[in-house]
């Protein structure tokens, strides 16, 4: 939206920790993904922005958890390039020319852009909360103080996946 708006450079602030908390208050498992730099240059690639991502370095105690902060704040150009990279251990202050002029547009089309090539009649169909999705339904999870209490599936993916048919995967069905 920004981009479209006529946005150069997008600024991304975070203070997030490394983990998930799920809805029933506990972390997750498995932590959160690093976006910093296969996420973020695919969007300012696609938008043809700057994006500034800054994120808070070190750790934090929380109640019981010590909460970890990756530091990873980064400047990326339009074209999906590293600018600049922040050390991953403490904070660091991120300072880059970003001139627009000095990159051209990212689509491979003369005059053309990967936002002309948007579908917003596809829009709403990304933004429903219910899907048809393979032979089941799926519906976003519904939660009431922490715990779910409806969910729609009838066949998990991974049931799907594993199971045999003919002495074959069945899935793609």
């Amino acid at each position: 939206m920004l981009a479209l708006k006529g946005a150069k450079l997008i600024v991304g602030p975070t203070a997030a920790d490394c983990y998930y908390t799920l809805p029933n208050g506990n972390r997750s498992a498995v932590p959160y993904p690093d976006i910093s730099t296969l996420v973020l240059p695919a969007f300012a690639y696609t938008n043809n922005v700057f994006y500034a991502y800054s994120y808070r370095a070190g750790y934090e105690k929380r109640d019981s958890n010590q909460w970890h902060y990756r530091g990873n704040s980064i400047i990326i150009g339009p074209h999906g390039d590293i600018i600049v990279q922040a050390n991953h251990q403490q904070d660091t202050l991120l300072i880059a020319d970003c001139i627009p002029g000095y990159y051209g547009m990212t689509h491979p089309a003369v005059n053309h852009s990967y936002l002309k090539d948007r579908r917003p009649s596809m829009y709403k169909q990304i933004t429903v909360p219910e899907a048809d999705f393979i032979k089941g339904g799926w519906k976003y999870p519904i939660y009431k103080n922490g715990k779910e209490i409806s969910i729609v599936s009838q066949t998990p993916v991974h049931q799907l996946l594993h199971s045999k048919k003919n002495g074959q995967n069945s899935f793609p069905p």
